[in-house]
C-alpha cells in the first residue's frame, strides 16, 4: 500500500513482542483464557505482533533519556 510502518520499542524488548515471552507470554496466556470461544482471534493477535516486530524498527531504550525526534 506504499506506507512506511516504524515499530518503536518503548520500554520493551523486541525479542520479547517477537518472540511473545516475559510479560507477552503473561497476557496472551490471559487473552487465550479469555477468548477462548474466539481463539482465531487471538493466533492473529500473536501473529501480528510477531510480524511487527521482525520490522526493523527503534528501540528507544538505545538512545539517551529515552526521547527520540523523528523527522
Amino acid at each position: 500500500m506504499g506506507q512506511t510502518v516504524i515499530p518503536v520499542f518503548y520500554d520493551v524488548n523486541p525479542s520479547d513482542v517477537r518472540w511473545q515471552t516475559g510479560s507477552y507470554a503473561d497476557v496472551f496466556d490471559r487473552h487465550e483464557k479469555v477468548f477462548s470461544e474466539q481463539i482465531d482471534k487471538v493466533i492473529k493477535w500473536r501473529e501480528a505482533l510477531r510480524e511487527a516486530a521482525n520490522l526493523a524498527g527503534i528501540n528507544v531504550n538505545n538512545f539517551a533519556n529515552g526521547y527520540v525526534l523523528l523527522f
